[in-house]
């Protein structure tokens, strides 16, 4: 079908004007067939609508169509359409091999299990409340001091006073005190030491993480030799039953410690991390034994995969190793701290004792004993030491403070990284199902279960068919007068004899070759009322209707006659003795097309001419019927 590019008139009856486009075209082919006066060769000049336009021809297609392709290289599992099937967003349309993915996933999650359990345990450290305690302790060593040092004045002057005794009374309730809180702060460090347990965390972790660098390793010799030998598939099974043991021993320390009243949440909560972590490496091996014995084909991208994951598992395994060393040392300064609390409660006890005496000796009045003064001095010399040590704890927490902040802010950053590793692979799952982008129709599917997919591979073809478009062109002059929105007429090859309505819904904006070569401008126009059976490819021409006069006379263009710049047509009469006769008459001419031409005047309504006139009679200026002719 050629393309082409000319001016039609579209015409219809004046009762019939107001069933808009489709209507005019209808009425004038009725008008057609109706306007001849006894033979094919007459036509009756009548009042109709007349519609000019550009014609184009053109191929039907969707609104929107996509070819479907698979994002990795792996065997498709299911297909669940077939050509001609209804999708609806986000449905799935085929499903590729996944356990690669699945096992990779696995793994991401357990390092983020291990990564978010290590940075628990960071903060389990207690930080915070060994500094309350720390400066407890200086508190309590400088009332020792100032306490010891009134002891000696007291001895030194003798005084008696009520004021001394009141001064000694204070002294006694000072002391109680300090022992109160040194025994609050070793009670405290005692019940909430989570030294051991963070130890034993650490040891698990650095054991899990032993597994999962042994797992990667073993996947990744089964991927390289493509064929499982007898102590490989050995070894799988001796990481599955490791698995499973890590498993019950995380959930049984969990239970234990959720019996303990005093155990805090974060503990538990780090236990939990723990099981999880061991359920996901178990899962893993799991898979690891199952994809051993499968005939599916490895690419070259499976094992530089695997090889990431075998060194992601040796980093994991040396984070591990670097979180029990700081928990072993935790450990050892959980137990220095207990010491020195043990050992301000045995100061706070003396002092209680001295300041007790002190009192008591005052309120009797006896007579000093000889070794009084250097006992006096002995307590004040100890009291200056305890407050020289407490101050120097006090000062190195600064030092484990930076240290603290540090290990815990790698803690966070391992965790973030392990967190956005495991989003990514999660996203990635996405990749081994293809699901349907919007509602449409199945065009094509092109592969089946067991065939390979790859990003090169065509999977489904589907399209929007809610709307159908004629794209086609038009050339330079003609996209002067095209509009977004105009009507348009459109007929489609398969369907003849029937008119399509339509809208004029893009115009390109660029000067382009169509596939004939010609310079041309792209355009579609969307059918309004598409057939229930078109199909993408179609060929089908179109009428944009650019103006339209209403009510106005019309004759066949073929019944028109062009003669140095004018226009006429024969004129068909009767004379005064009943003889029918032609004349040729001069018209004036508005809307002009294919079929049609609005007469502007020389005709009125119910003139008869001839629709493909033969000249042989003579011009009459006036255009009367009465005058010359044959």
């Amino acid at each position: 079908m050629g393309r082409r590019n000319a001016r039609v008139v579209l015409a219809g009856l004046v009762v019939v004007a107001v069933l808009g486009l489709a209507g005019c075209r209808l009425a004038g082919r009725l008008q057609q067939a109706g306007n001849t006066a006894g033979t094919d060769t007459e036509y009756v000049v009548a009042v109709q609508d007349v519609a000019s336009g550009t014609s184009v021809s053109g191929t039907i297609h969707p609104t929107r169509s996509a070819t479907l392709t698979a994002q990795v290289q792996a065997k498709v599992t299911a297909v669940y359409v077939k050509e001609g099937d209804s999708i609806k967003e986000g449905e799935i349309l085929l499903r590729i091999d996944s356990r690669l993915q699945d096992n990779q996933l696995a793994q991401a999650e357990s390092r983020y299990r291990a990564a978010s359990a290590n940075r628990k345990m960071v903060a389990m450290s207690g930080l915070e409340l060994t500094k309350v305690q720390l400066q407890a302790a200086l508190t309590q060593a400088l009332a020792q001091q100032v306490s010891a040092q009134v002891n000696l004045w007291n001895y030194t002057d003798k005084d008696t006073s009520g004021q001394q005794l009141a001064n000694l009374q204070e002294q006694v309730k000072q002391a109680e005190a300090s022992l109160r809180s040194a025994q609050n702060n070793l009670k405290s460090l005692q019940d909430y030491d989570t030294s051991a347990l963070q130890v034993t965390v650490a040891d698990f972790g650095v054991n899990q993480a032993e597994l999962n660098l042994s797992m990667a390793q073993t996947r990744l010799a089964v991927l390289q030799s493509r064929d499982v030998t007898e102590d490989q598939l050995t070894q799988l099974q001796v990481q599955v039953a490791q698995a499973q043991s890590n498993v019950r021993v995380a959930q049984l320390r969990l239970q234990e410690t959720s019996k303990n009243s005093l155990a805090s949440d974060e503990s538990i909560a780090v236990l939990e991390e723990q099981v999880g972590q061991a359920q996901s490496s178990l899962k893993v091996a799991q898979s690891n034994l199952d994809n051993a014995s499968s005939n599916g084909k490895t690419s070259e991208s499976d094992i530089d995969l695997q090889r990431m994951q075998v060194k992601s598992s040796e980093v994991s395994l040396e984070n591990a190793e670097a979180n029990h060393k700081t928990a072993v040392a935790g450990a050892g300064q959980k137990k220095l701290q207990i010491a020195s609390a043990q050992e301000q409660v045995s100061q706070a006890r003396s002092s209680l004792t001295v300041a007790q005496n002190n009192l008591d000796s005052t309120q009797k009045t006896s007579g000093a004993r000889p070794n009084d003064l250097e006992t006096l001095k002995a307590q004040l010399d100890q009291a200056n030491a305890s407050v020289e040590v407490a101050r120097a704890n006090l000062a190195a927490v600064s030092e484990t403070e930076q240290r603290s902040a540090l290990q815990l802010q790698s803690a966070r950053e391992q965790e973030s990284q392990a967190l956005l590793a495991l989003n990514a692979q999660e996203l990635s799952s996405d990749n081994y199902v293809v699901r349907a982008p919007w509602d449409g129709t199945v065009l094509a599917v092109n592969v089946s279960a067991g065939d390979m997919a790859s990003p090169q591979t065509s999977l489904v073809k589907i399209a929007d068919t809610s709307v159908w478009n004629v794209e086609t062109y038009v050339d330079e002059v003609d996209i002067l007068n095209v509009k977004d929105g105009q009507d348009a007429l459109i007929t489609i090859d398969p369907y003849p004899g029937k008119d399509f309505l339509g809208t004029v819904s893009y115009r390109g904006r660029t000067l382009v070759r169509t596939p004939e070569g010609l310079n041309s401008y792209a355009m579609k126009i969307r059918v309004i009322t598409p057939p229930a059976t078109v199909v993408d490819g179609m060929s089908a021409d179109a009428t944009v209707i650019l103006s339209t006069a209403r009510g106005v006379l019309a004759v066949p263009v073929e019944s028109i006659i062009g003669e140095n710049g004018k226009k006429y047509v024969m004129l068909v009469s009767t004379n005064t003795r009943n003889k029918v006769v032609t004349t040729k008459t001069e018209i004036g001419v508005g809307l002009e097309g294919d079929d049609y031409a609005q007469v502007t005047s020389g005709l009125k309504a119910g003139d008869i001419i001839q629709r493909q006139p033969v000249v042989t009679t003579t011009t009459t200026p006036s255009g009367s019927p009465f005058m010359g002719g044959q």
